[in-house]
């Protein structure tokens, strides 16, 4: 797959560009539309999360308030009652996770655009070349291995009938 906003080759579907950022949505697999960016997904999943804790809260306390201190009121209602109330606080914790992934999403796009974005014409590597041999001055595992190695005899025994 090429990126339309670069050109960049070997892109994979449904995932952002590796040049440039762009996110490249896969047309073929969603019927022409192409998937939706992780941001708008986490955007939905805020707002869901958000409206399904005010309703579960307002279910609680209509509950509570209908039947708090009534003949009527069953300990069914009370569950009930408790019941949305920890949906509602589960709701909330989710939409806090969610939260903190878009802002976690949004940082991470705006430290890798200024840290690997290059122009196509630039010579400027995006990447370093990965020598570690600056940070740690390791000999490979595979240096010298021949040498290390000692002929070891061979050792024949009969066979018993």
């Amino acid at each position: 797959m090429f990126c339309p906003a670069c050109g960049a080759a070997d892109q994979s579907p449904n995932a952002y560009c590796k040049r440039c950022g762009e996110w490249l949505a896969d047309k073929k697999s969603f019927g022409g539309r192409g998937a939706s960016k992780p941001e708008q997904r986490i955007t939905s999943m805020i707002v869901f999360n958000g409206l399904s804790a005010l309703l579960a809260l307002f279910s609680a306390i209509a509950l509570y308030a209908t039947y708090l201190n009534t003949p009527e009121a069953k300990w069914s209602v009370y569950a009930a009652g408790a019941c949305c109330f920890v949906i509602a606080i589960h709701q909330m914790i989710s939409m806090g996770f969610a939260l903190e992934l878009k802002v976690r999403l949004k940082r991470g796009q705006s430290d890798a655009g200024r840290a690997i974005v290059s122009k196509p014409g630039d010579n400027v590597a995006a990447l370093g070349s990965g020598k570690t041999t600056q940070f740690v001055d390791v000999p490979l595992v595979t240096d010298n291995t021949t040498e290390l190695l000692d002929r070891v005899p061979r050792v024949t025994k009969p066979c018993k009938p």
